[in-house]
């Protein structure tokens, strides 16, 4: 617990957020060396990747789970219950892992069609969504390991872990897309290739560094006893927040399904901009990740007069640092979109489109940082039950109504998107203010 109190937020931000900006890049470099390669590639790849984002949605319940209550614990100093929640964790996530990746590989051809997704697409994409869909495992136990170091207040290691897995990717896609060192070309089929054999890699070093860092060791006689108490955590916690981002990602899919009968360029267009404001979102993600870390061992201390200010100082520093980052993209968006692709087509959809990212960036601050603070304090039915009423009754039917009926195509999307970020944004910065998540804690 001191160990996190003498850190300041940005120590602890600042490698969340290269972690998160690497982590993005990983699951974006296909995108980006792709585009060098076939714009129908990137629209295939793109367009999967929005389906792989539910998979991770899957395991992040049980990760989010096991870091504030880990965080809670180390705030109570109840240490001899983190092996075993750590044990229940991984152990829960390789069944699911194995489970969704069986479902990837039988299932992948009724997915991309129910999708709606361009059959010249599905035809390119089948090797990637087999490979990276059905061998997700070592994603979910990369993920798990981190999100027990973060609790631990180790930020930097998984840092490390993705410094490694990104430039094994990006050697690999050069390999198989640009026949580096004689090898052949094979596309599509070789990105998949590149990223499962980096994921892999990284999830061995993790596990390592999990069990040298954190005093971890995996005994079976947890699971043997069933532990009851810390499952019933992990599902209080989970169930709720997993709720929550399935609709979102839910939500999210049906959007995509319509941007899908708008025509390739504009699926292509969708994919640049969606990896452009990521960039952006990644500021406001890390030091609402930083606060959570913070608020748990501070709401495990039952110290809620800090974790309060904690809170809103994260959120004022957020605004301001997601504020110069969207400007800055604003302002030279033209420099920025051309160097994904020479396509104009696809440049003037994007352009239109990026005034709006203002609007939605800050939106979503408030969402970032306050959600994370309101699940590290235990509050997790309040986002949950907003987070989906927003999603079918802004986002989804603004969406329809902006980008369909009324033909405005990507700017209704974003604009209805944004509408639905500003809906969730004030409302969890009521119950933030209201302090009714003091007495949510699990420990």
């Amino acid at each position: 617990m001191e160990n996190i109190k003498e850190k300041s937020l940005l120590t602890l931000a600042i490698p969340i957020f290269f972690e998160l900006l690497l982590i993005m890049v990983v699951g974006n470099i296909d995108t980006i060396m792709l585009g060098y390669y076939s714009d129908k590639a990137v629209g295939a790849v793109g367009g999967i990747n929005q389906i792989l984002t539910i998979q991770n949605m899957i395991f992040g319940f049980i990760n989010l789970a096991t870091s504030i209550i880990c965080a809670q614990f180390l705030g109570a100093n109840i240490k001899e219950k983190i092996n075993e929640l750590i044990t229940v964790a991984i152990s829960l996530n390789i069944g699911l892992s194995v489970l969704i990746g069986g479902i990837f590989l039988i299932f992948w051809e009724y997915i991309l069609i129910k999708m709606k997704l361009p059959l010249e697409l599905i035809e390119l994409g089948e090797s990637y969504i087999k490979l990276v869909g059905g061998l997700c495992i070592f994603q979910a136990m990369t993920l798990t390991c981190s999100a027990i170091q973060k609790s631990h207040g180790n930020t930097q290691l998984a840092l490390y872990v993705n410094i490694g897995v990104n430039i094994l990717n990006i050697i690999g896609n050069g390999i198989f897309i640009f026949g580096w060192f004689g090898a052949p070309i094979l596309g599509v089929l070789g990105v998949g290739i590149s990223t499962v054999f980096s994921r892999g890699i990284g999830c061995l070093v993790a596990f390592i560094l999990l069990k040298r860092s954190c005093n971890f060791k995996l005994k079976l006689e947890y699971l043997k006893k069933f532990p009851k108490d810390i499952l019933k955590k992990i599902l209080i916690i989970g169930v709720p927040a997993a709720g929550e981002n399935f609709a979102w990602n839910m939500g999210q899919l049906l959007i995509m399904a319509m941007i899908n009968t708008m025509g390739t360029e504009t699926i292509v267009a969708r994919t640049y901009l969606m990896l452009i404001s990521g960039f952006a979102l990644t500021f406001s993600i890390s030091l609402g990740q930083a606060t959570a870390i913070q608020i748990g061992h501070l709401v495990g201390a039952r110290n809620s007069k800090e974790a309060y200010e904690r809170g809103i100082k994260s959120l004022k520093l957020s605004m301001v640092l997601s504020l110069i980052v969207i400007i800055t993209i604003v302002i030279f968006r033209t420099n920025i979109i051309s160097l994904f692709t020479e396509n104009k087509r696809v440049i003037e959809i994007s352009l239109v489109v990026f005034p709006i990212m203002i609007f939605l960036e800050v939106g979503r601050v408030l969402n970032i940082v306050l959600v994370n603070s309101l699940h590290a304090a235990g509050d997790i039915k309040y986002p949950m039950v907003l987070g989906i009423s927003s999603i079918f009754l802004v986002a989804v039917p603004f969406s329809y109504i902006l980008g369909i009926k009324l033909g405005m195509g990507l700017v209704g999307i974003w604009v209805a998107n944004a509408l639905d970020e500003w809906c969730r944004g004030i409302g969890v910065l009521i119950r933030w203010e209201s302090k009714k998540w003091k007495d949510k804690r699990l420990v």
